[in-house]
């Protein structure tokens, strides 16, 4: 693995378990990047570039997975974590570390109130977990980052499907490791349903999406090529759209509903459709908003969720609707293209004015105030930091009552973005930097952009269940180091 000096050096590296020789060392991850070290994805453009063509690929669907075992009371699967291969770029197999060795992992379809239970069974050659980002679970299944599965071993994870409907996703979270494997193909999403959202008459079906987006960088031969940046994370230099290189996708002239997952490290995205078209927001990370809300461009920090409906019917046949990255530099501005064909059918689907009422919750309990910086440590070391300190298994950071809410309060006083996720639970974003949140941000949400310089305050609802958990910086660096404390829930 090539290395950049951005705030780490290699000692502190190695002291944080970030091998100079292989990303994912059970399966030799960097062989072929050894064979054509020095060539980026940008060089191999300048050689190859129909390879990094746009919308040459038509958009691939994650595989649905299918219960081992299934009732009307319970759901069970079985997954292994274990190498596998991908064809990303044309005629070149490009080596991932997946849930079934598939890159992205499949979906599993959840029901609100049915719960699933999946077997995790570990292949990888190295110690892993799962985390079920966004999802409501007991912390014993939450995946906390020190909870591992040894190489060779498996673990079951319940989850009781407890919340509302929402667009989750699960991927590894073992201790200083997360960008290595996130970045490696672990990654997949997780769609739970309720039954008693019916009655919106939503997209559904073909016309229910999920969109994994993503960024890399390859080898000449089509392996990923990883950089590791303490300071900004790592940014590739090619958009991935579930596994595909800037893909299409025909669509009917009706609704859709698109579900846009940030799966990146650290990249941020400005999604906005060509034309500047509106986009009709829907939801966010915890599920439906109150009401739609209507935007032109979406902005997604990593690990972020938002569902958005399009209605294709403001487009002719034969339109060419490209979704574009308007932060994105020239190889990172084009994220997929949609082909508008004929609608088959008569539309049945439609945009409801009111999506969720807005529940009552507890009066806030407590205040806390969590500063986010950068540190310098002795010997040339450096670290991010929450509150003053780098994560300490050791330590409990904050206790909140069981059924209590308080007001967090981020203050980044850092040059760079934290996209700050909490475990377990979920918050509304009461303001940025002193005023309302947008619209779209107004919802139940459990990661939220702190911009530099920037004080954004939430009110987490500890609602379900007690015990340990963590909360973190989501840009995947920054929380493997060490921007990352712990949180014991009590009743």
């Amino acid at each position: 693995m090539d290395w950049e000096h951005d705030g780490m050096t290699r000692r502190s590296a190695l002291y944080y378990g970030v091998s100079s020789l292989a990303l994912v060392c059970s399966f030799d991850f960097d062989k072929r990047a050894r064979a054509s070290r020095g060539k980026t994805s940008a060089a191999v453009r300048s050689q190859a570039s129909s390879a990094f063509e746009p919308f040459q690929r038509d958009l691939p669907l994650p595989p649905v997975a299918r219960p081992v075992r299934a009732s009307k009371q319970l759901e069970e699967y079985v997954m292994d974590m274990k190498p596998g291969t991908a064809e990303i770029l044309p005629g070149l197999e490009t080596p991932i570390l997946g849930y079934n060795g598939s890159f992205p992992g499949p979906t599993i379809r959840a029901r609100r109130g049915r719960p699933v239970h999946v077997t995790q069974r570990n292949q990888s050659g190295r110690e892993l977990n799962v985390h079920l980002h966004g999802g409501v679970t007991p912390p014993e299944y939450d995946g906390h980052p020190h909870d591992s599965i040894p190489d060779g071993a498996e673990r079951l994870y319940k989850y009781p499907n407890v919340a509302h409907s929402a667009t989750l996703w699960y991927h590894d979270h073992a201790h200083g490791e997360t960008h290595k494997t996130l970045f490696a193909g672990l990654a997949a999403f997780y769609l739970l349903d309720d039954p008693d959202d019916k009655h919106l008459d939503l997209p559904q079906g073909d016309y229910d999406v999920p969109l994994m987006i993503m960024d890399r960088s390859f080898n000449k031969d089509g392996s990923f090529r990883y950089r590791y940046d303490l300071d900004r994370g790592f940014r590739g230099d090619t958009i991935l759209v579930n596994g595909a290189v800037a893909p299409r996708m025909k669509v009917e002239r009706r609704l859709y509903r698109l579900r846009f997952l940030n799966a990146s490290n650290a990249r941020a995205y400005t999604l906005k459709l060509g034309n500047g078209r509106d986009m009709i927001q829907i939801g966010s990370d915890g599920g439906l908003l109150p009401t739609a809300v209507r935007r032109k461009e979406i902005p997604m920090e990593p690990a972020e969720r938002v569902d958005v409906i399009v209605d294709f019917r403001q487009f002719g046949v034969g339109s060419k609707v490209i979704l574009h990255n308007e932060g994105g530099e020239p190889s990172t501005s084009a994220v997929m293209r949609f082909d508008v064909v004929k609608a088959t059918g008569a539309e049945e689907a439609r945009i409801p004015k009111l999506l969720r009422e807005e529940e009552e919750i507890p009066e806030v309990n407590a205040e806390r105030s969590w500063p986010l910086t950068f540190q310098g440590l002795a010997g040339g070391a450096s670290m991010w930091q929450i509150g003053g300190g780098g994560f300490n298994e050791m330590r409990i950071d904050c206790r909140p009552r069981l059924g209590s809410t308080e007001l967090w309060t981020w203050r980044n006083l850092s040059q760079r973005t934290h996209p700050m996720h909490t475990h377990g639970y979920h918050f509304r974003v009461v303001s940025v930097n002193g005023k309302q949140p947008h619209p779209g941000d107004r919802g139940w949400k459990d990661t939220v952009a702190v911009y530099p310089n920037e004080t954004v305050v939430v009110r987490p609802y500890f609602d379900y269940y007690a015990g340990l958990y963590v909360f973190h910086c989501h840009a995947a660096e920054h929380g493997d180091m060490s921007m990352m404390g712990q949180m014991e829930v009590v009743a």
